[in-house]
């Protein structure tokens, strides 16, 4: 366990990190704030299919001000995990490898197990109810966890899903790909997407987000110095999905679901998340919700914080609606 960063605020202790064992001598990052008075649950962020927690709910865009603090001054532990070839976590042994030498690294099953050895430190050593929080990939093996596991999650809150789109499935079949730090930050201005007079993106972001991305990543020897290896198993996983295929059967998940997305995202509309929620058939409590101003990285822009209000209120709602 390593400190990592001091929060300026007397409401909250310190983000620190759990190295999780996931098998091979690799582990599993688990980020978590903790509230310094009496801890009302547990929220688990998973991240999506190119950045980690830390660039993601845990991305401080003042002292304090992230999404996971904004849940921990709510009384929650409020955690954020690293899937294997992100952030804190192991690099498997194929990352550091040719990309055309092995499979697609961190494929949704593997992931919902690594939501599993969270769920076990939170849950059955803490003894904590957990509401899941997943972010676009990120939302597959999470509800592949809940799908597989009944009974172990309060709520399970799917923001940006990844929806049938009738595409055509051609996943990458290598185990990474690459991108520049700048390239990734580029992406989530959704230049192309957004009216010219709209910006939405957080100025931190544009300030700080691209050099911490960078800092995120081991570099390779032979690799250009702002190359940057991101694990495949999520784009098969995402392409899979598009088509139509799932690693889970969404008929089996009885906890309560909520779906939430910006009116720009370019991975989910009204009538594909409508669509989708009637997969959840079994679950007691469904929620949708589109918030306008806001794209696939809702998270990081300046309206962000109907998101974070949004989940809560969703949460709260199924608290209240537990037998």
């Amino acid at each position: 366990m390593s400190l990592l960063l001091a929060i300026g605020l007397s409401a909250l202790s310190a983000i620190r990190t759990y190295d999780l064992p996931a098998g091979d001598g690799q582990h599993v990052a688990l980020h978590c704030i903790e509230p310094e008075g009496p801890v009302r649950h547990a929220a688990l962020f998973v991240h999506g299919a190119s950045f980690p927690t830390m660039l993601a709910a845990g991305f401080e865009f003042a002292p304090g001000d992230s999404w996971m603090a904004f849940m921990a001054r709510r009384g929650f532990i409020s955690c954020g995990l690293d899937f294997l070839g992100f952030g804190a976590s192991s690099r498997p042994p194929a990352m550091a490898g040719a990309a055309n030498a092995a499979t697609p690294v961190t494929r949704a099953p593997e992931a919902a197990r690594q939501i599993a050895l969270a769920m076990q430190e939170l849950r059955g050593k803490r003894h904590l109810d957990v509401h899941l929080i997943a972010h676009s990939w990120g939302t597959i093996p999470a509800a592949e966890y809940a799908a597989e596991h009944p009974g172990t999650l309060v709520s399970l809150t799917l923001f940006g899903p990844v929806v049938p789109t009738g595409a055509a499935d051609k996943p990458d079949t290598t185990a990474w790909w690459s991108i520049t730090a700048q390239q990734r930050y580029r992406q989530l201005l959704f230049e192309q997407v957004l009216p010219k007079d709209l910006r939405l993106i957080e100025p931190t972001v544009t300030q700080r987000w691209a050099a911490a991305f960078d800092a995120s990543v081991p570099k390779l020897r032979g690799d250009a110095p702002d190359a940057l290896r991101i694990p495949s198993g999520p784009g098969a996983d995402i392409a899979q999905a598009q088509g139509g295929r799932y690693p889970y059967d969404a008929a089996s998940i009885a906890a309560p679901v909520f779906v939430v997305y910006g009116d720009y995202d370019t991975v989910v509309n009204d009538a594909q998340a409508a669509d989708f929620l009637r997969r959840f058939s079994a679950s007691p409590l469904v929620w949708r919700l589109r918030i306008d101003h806001g794209t696939h990285v809702l998270h990081l822009e300046r309206y962000r914080r109907s998101l974070y209000r949004s989940v809560a209120a969703f949460i709260d709602a199924a608290e209240e609606a537990k037998p």
